[in-house]
């Protein structure tokens, strides 16, 4: 339980770092970066919010039904790819809304996943070392990047090799007894 421990907050600072760190803070200065006026660019970031509760949703029905350290390895690693094409954006608004509709399927659905693998009695502190991580350096990182390169090349691809790196250490922990197929155990026939 200990690398689990340590690992998920590990995930969820690289969690926030692309969510809260980048995103929240650089989408938009990165919509006008690439030239789309406000209204379009404003647009996308609300379709991306609204799309954020059909993700948390479909990943919580489907972690009730699928292998949950799988599901949220692949969430990871969608997400990873997910980043390439902020590269490409510039200038069809098309690419920008196809990307706030991909990040927002992925972003805040692996919050409950992560929690459940950690187990009710080390849930609280779990998250809180998340969420007081949840944010350290993306905002800040992503700003110094554009400030020194001129552009936010640098901030997509460093989010996509932390989110390739939190995806491949979700497969590193150990299964729960309890993960896979709870929810078909559940429905069986009672005895």
């Amino acid at each position: 339980m200990r690398v689990t421990f340590w690992s998920m907050p590990l995930m969820g600072r690289v969690c926030g770092f692309t969510t809260t760190g980048v995103i929240e803070t650089h989408f938009l200065p990165y919509a006008s970066f690439c030239g789309f006026p406000p209204l379009p660019s404003a647009t996308a970031y609300g379709v991306l919010s609204a799309v954020n509760l059909g993700g948390m949703i479909l990943a919580g029905h489907l972690g009730d039904r699928v292998h949950r350290p799988t599901l949220l390895g692949s969430i990871y690693l969608i997400r990873a790819a997910s980043f390439i094409l902020p590269l490409y954006v510039a200038p069809d608004i098309r690419l920008l809304y196809l990307f706030v509709v991909l990040f927002g399927l992925l972003d805040y659905s692996t919050v409950g996943l992560a929690a459940s693998h950690l187990g009710i009695e080390r849930i609280g502190l779990a998250m809180g070392l998340i969420s007081g991580g949840h944010a350290l350096g993306g905002a800040f990182l992503g700003g110094l990047l554009y400030d020194m390169t001129g552009a936010y090349g640098w901030l997509w691809i460093g989010s996509l090799a932390l989110s390739v790196l939190a995806g491949l250490l979700v497969f590193t922990l150990r299964d729960k007894p309890d993960d896979a197929g709870a929810l078909a155990l559940a429905e069986g026939p009672a005895r």
